[in-house]
């Protein structure tokens, strides 16, 4: 079976662009930190192998006289079960902790990792290795407010315990966050008492807080959509921003601190003035 060598994949701060070349199955030896701690779907992809060959080659470093494996490990498990010879490689020169760094971002990419082998990957590049959530998202290709929904959920005390037990999914938990803290376990314990699904539990959460949202005149998802900002302000530094995003985060800050001085009232009317003209905001901006 011929095997076909995929092109090279983008990740943080490194390129896999090298050739691809043929190595000794039995040369490639496995990462001693491999985060996956199990793998799935081997018998899957090695009928997916012997049908349409290797699609994507796998990524290994240079060991003494071995290569120890860095990306593809259920790839070249596939290749052992169907004994295989030889497996198209691409060869990188990569210390100890580079390669490991690969192996982390290389496995987030992958749908198929545990909750435990997702939070695990995470911790390590955001709390030991220090990278913004913008740096995560865009090593493993996904939105940063996902991956700051999913660091949320792992840091959370009730949720995080909840997902990896495997008593609720990640979706529920992340649907979860968008509760009050003092009512969010009240809701979470019924969830894992009545086993509900996904659509259970968004349905009980609409019924519960949506009516008095509506009722209060407040526009659905506002505090949400808070908390999604604060977590974006936190992860900013000051050379992301430009003279107009400083121009409307004082005009914001200003408004908020009006509104933490007004008084509660019982009528509605509106919390702010409406906001001017687009013409009077460039004025003003350039003034500023």
């Amino acid at each position: 079976m011929t095997q076909v060598a995929g092109a090279g994949r983008e990740n943080h701060k490194t390129r896999l662009d090298g050739a691809s070349s043929a190595l000794p199955v039995s040369a490639v030896v496995d990462g001693r930190r491999n985060p996956r701690q199990r793998l799935q779907g081997i018998e899957e992809l090695a009928a997916s192998l012997q049908t349409y060959g290797l699609l994507q080659p796998i990524v290994v470093r240079r060991k003494g006289r071995k290569f120890e494996l860095v990306a593809g490990h259920r790839r070249l498990e596939a290749a052992r079960s169907l004994g295989w010879e030889n497996i198209d490689a691409v060869v990188r020169r990569a210390s100890e902790d580079e390669a490991y760094l690969l192996t982390l971002v290389e496995n987030l990419q992958r749908a198929d990792l545990s909750p435990r082998e997702e939070a695990d990957a995470l911790a390590v590049l955001v709390r030991e290795r220090g990278w913004s959530t913008r740096e995560v998202a865009g090593a493993i290709h996904r939105s940063q407010a996902l991956v700051s929904k999913r660091l949320r959920v792992f840091e959370d005390q009730m949720l995080a315990p909840a997902v990896l037990a495997g008593q609720i999914t990640i979706s529920a938990a992340e649907e979860l966050l968008s509760v009050p803290q003092e009512q969010r376990y009240d809701l979470l314990a019924r969830a894992i008492d009545g086993g509900w699904d996904f659509p259970t539990l968004r349905a009980a959460i609409r019924q519960r807080f949506d009516s008095n949202q509506t009722a209060k005149g407040r526009r659905r998802g506002l505090s949400r959509r808070v908390m999604e900002l604060r977590q974006e302000l936190r992860n900013l530094h000051l050379g992301d921003l430009s003279e107009r995003d400083r121009t409307e985060l004082r005009g914001l800050f200003n408004e908020l601190a009006m509104l933490a001085r007004a008084e509660p009232t019982t009528t509605r009317k509106r919390v702010f003035p409406p906001l001017p003209a687009a013409n009077d905001r460039r004025k003003r901006a350039s003034s500023g």
